[in-house]
């Protein structure tokens, strides 16, 4: 069983598999049957959202997940400290129907693998086909502007 309840400390997904199967269905977008293959769909969006930089800090140190947060102003409001944005739901719920046929945080050493260098004239190179590389979704950024601290963003701390 999926762990969803904000206060437990086992905390796991920040959406639960109802979700995941709602948004599913307005999308016409298939899913397997049993819950627990939807629980490990979930569970892989959420290895992915743990790998975002998003804004403020996390409510309590002692939390398993990164949120909630506090000090996170969106569209010029200050969000409550208990409050998970819905956009944060359905970014894990879009990157679990997309877990289906991709692997979100796939391992990888040095880059794709080389299977062909030559040097005549111009250089060229060609990587294997399926080599890891991490995954990009244009959506994303798109679907959580302003929780995200840009690439582009320097964090300024008091001192």
């Amino acid at each position: 069983m999926l762990i969803t309840d904000i206060n437990s400390p086992e905390r796991e997904s920040y959406a639960r598999v109802a979700d995941l199967r709602r948004l599913a269905n307005k999308r016409g977008e298939p899913l397997p049957e049993e819950d627990a293959a939807c629980e490990t769909l979930l569970i892989k969006a959420m290895d992915y959202l743990a790998g975002l930089n998003w804004q403020g800090e996390r409510t309590t140190a002692s939390q398993p997940l990164a949120w909630p947060r506090s000090g996170v102003i969106f569209d010029g409001y200050l969000l409550p400290k208990e409050c998970i944005p819905s956009q944060v739901l359905q970014a894990q719920c879009r990157l679990a129907l997309v877990a289906q046929a991709i692997d979100l945080t796939p391992s990888f050493s040095g880059g794709r693998e080389v299977i062909q260098e030559s040097v005549s004239g111009a250089v060229s190179v060609t990587y294997a086909s399926g080599s890891a590389s991490s995954p990009h979704f244009s959506w994303l950024p798109g679907l959580l502007r302003g929780l995200l601290i840009s690439s582009r963003q320097i964090q300024l701390v008091r001192g």
